[in-house]
């Protein structure tokens, strides 16, 4: 298990019927990584990140969704299956969110992953 806690400053914005976009920057070895993760009408979330490597991931709990995984060496193709998407929406506002997905490559599984976040 390889578990990594982030702290970073960023913007959380919630309109009235409870969907949220939230945006941060994180930096690292291989320099700044600008992240937007949002909800939409469908309840699906969507993460997109911009940096070294780039991709937008699409976390739908009922259907799997692919995923193209840009790096400088060229591009990966994968695709997400979601098992939990978790979301709670404080009135200050705050955001707790839960993703737990696997990744497969060509039908293969790659990894199992958890991602949670608390925006404040």
């Amino acid at each position: 298990m390889d578990v990594n806690q982030t702290d970073a400053t960023g913007r959380l914005t919630v309109s009235e019927d409870k969907r949220f976009i939230l945006r941060f920057d994180t930096t690292d070895e291989y320099g700044t990584t600008s992240t937007t993760i949002k909800s939409n009408d469908s309840e699906r979330i969507i993460v997109i990140r911009k940096g070294a490597s780039q991709t937008k991931m699409e976390f739908d709990d009922k259907t799997p969704t692919p995923f193209i995984y840009h790096t400088p060496m060229g591009t990966l193709e994968f695709m997400l299956k979601t098992f939990e998407i978790s979301t709670i929406i404080g009135d200050e506002p705050s955001l707790s969110l839960t993703l737990k997905y696997n990744i497969y490559n060509a039908g293969t599984p790659v990894s199992e992953n958890s991602i949670e976040i608390t925006a404040l």
